[in-house]
């Protein structure tokens, strides 16, 4: 049955873009990963991609990606309270000290966060729009816990960041995992209401997502580590 969902809802043209979207950061990741491209890999393809999501939101009229990267974008910047509290707070994550930075964080953060959080939400609400939400957020949790390590283990070898010892899944920590699902699980629910509503609470649902995964981190680090 979702497999037949999925079918129907890929064929829309929105949705083909945002998979295709995927795939290539998927790509460019796994490639700056094998050549060790460094920072600057990741700031051309956190801001290249959010540039390409945006020039096609605008260039098709889409009103619905619209307001998905006006929420991305907030909920990335309000990450950067996380980002400080990994940084500096509990010193668990290191971000290379040449690079420029927001805070505590790379510059081009909030619109890494921006893409990741529209491409994976993306896949749970096209679920969302004909099975059960709680049938979503189960697979965007699972989709995060999955997935998005994949890009924390390209970004230790691509010179992007990395972890200080702790409970580690290879060079991903055990709390990073299970908080990135965690992050996740909500961006079924959190699409649907953006579809009726207006820019108005695509900013407070993105400042609200940004503290979750704040909380997500803490929660999770004080419960394994």
């Amino acid at each position: 049955m979702l497999l037949k969902t999925y079918g129907k809802n890929l064929l829309k043209k929105e949705s083909i873009f945002i998979i295709i979207s995927m795939i290539l950061t998927l790509v460019i990741t796994l490639l700056s990963a094998h050549y060790k491209w460094g920072f600057k890999s990741a700031f051309i393809l956190a801001t290249g991609m959010f540039g390409v999501l945006t020039s096609f939101a605008f260039l098709t009229s889409d009103n619905f990606l619209k307001k998905l990267l006006l929420f991305g974008i907030i909920a990335g910047t309000t990450e950067l309270i996380a980002d400080k509290w990994l940084v500096e707070n509990i010193k668990s994550l290191v971000y290379p000290p040449e690079e420029p930075k927001i805070w505590f964080s790379p510059n081009y953060m909030p619109f890494a966060w921006a893409v990741v959080l529209i491409q994976v939400g993306y896949l749970g609400w096209l679920i969302s729009r004909k099975e059960k939400m709680i049938e979503a957020m189960i697979l965007c949790l699972i989709i995060g816990i999955c997935f998005i390590p994949v890009f924390e283990q390209c970004a230790y070898y691509a010179n992007w960041w990395y972890y200080n010892p702790c409970k580690m899944l290879l060079n991903t920590p055990w709390y990073i995992i299970i908080s990135e699902g965690l992050i996740c699980f909500f961006l079924p629910a959190i699409f649907f209401y953006e579809t009726t509503h207006g820019k108005k609470l695509a900013i407070i649902l993105g400042i609200g997502e940004g503290l979750w995964i704040f909380v997500s981190y803490y929660l999770i680090y004080n419960l394994i580590e």
